[in-house]
């Protein structure tokens, strides 16, 4: 069984001076979720940095609002989403996801556009992430082996402890309790989940914490969980 763990961007007050090359060298973490790109498209230049300097990192890219939240995944989102690619082409061989975060408004009614969004690209490096109740209601490790798509595990106050493993994958993002991205998971919490997620027997583990000022203990800690 592998193990990744990040944190979800690295620009935080834990980060000494805000950038990748602090998180590389004192975060002690396998993996980062890039979330800036969710905001805008990034510069040639910086995908270049980033593929240099984080090398040994496993990269998950969540993809930019315009195609998820402004297209809704429709025929213009589709192309977006080309462009999206070809921009992080340098980093091709160090990505393992992209991270689809779906706006609540996007229910198990659009699913067919969901689906036709993804046909012609590689399903095997898509995490899609519902914000939508109405999809918890399904078997979404079953939709998921039977689309070829992970669906995102979550730990959140409106989700708590929704664990999927889809095709031998499991990729969580912990986004606080009580308060969305402003809890400190305690101990017991955080063993809590990865005996869930062990119970799943996956072979391979992402997990993304996404609570702002307790990512980097949270993330350290629960890396530590499976390295004891």
């Amino acid at each position: 069984m592998k193990v990744f763990v990040g944190t979800s961007g690295w620009m935080y007050s834990w980060n000494v001076y805000g950038n990748l090359d602090w998180y590389i060298e004192n975060s002690k973490l396998n993996a980062v979720e890039l979330n800036a790109s969710f905001y805008r498209f990034p510069f040639k230049n910086q995908v270049k940095g980033w593929s240099r300097k984080g090398r040994h990192l496993r990269w998950s890219i969540k993809v930019n609002r315009f195609i998820t939240h402004r297209f809704r995944m429709n025929e213009r989102g589709k192309e977006s989403f080309y462009r999206f690619l070809e921009l992080f082409k340098p980093m091709e061989e160090i990505i393992d996801f992209y991270l689809f975060q779906l706006p609540p408004s996007f229910g198990p009614d659009k699913e067919k556009r969901l689906l036709d969004f993804f046909e012609g690209f590689d399903k095997g490096k898509i995490v899609v992430e519902f914000r939508n109740k109405e999809w918890f209601k399904m078997d979404l490790e079953e939709w998921g082996r039977k689309n070829n798509l992970l669906v995102c595990s979550i730990d959140s106050p409106d989700f708590e402890k929704l664990i999927f493993n889809v095709n031998g994958k499991l990729y969580l993002r912990f986004h606080g309790r009580g308060n969305w991205y402003s809890y400190d998971y305690s101990m017991e919490e955080l063993k809590e989940v990865k005996d869930l997620i062990l119970s799943k027997n996956p072979e391979k583990i992402y997990a993304f914490f996404n609570n702002n000022h307790s990512m980097l203990n949270n993330a350290q800690t629960f890396l530590g969980l499976f390295n004891t």
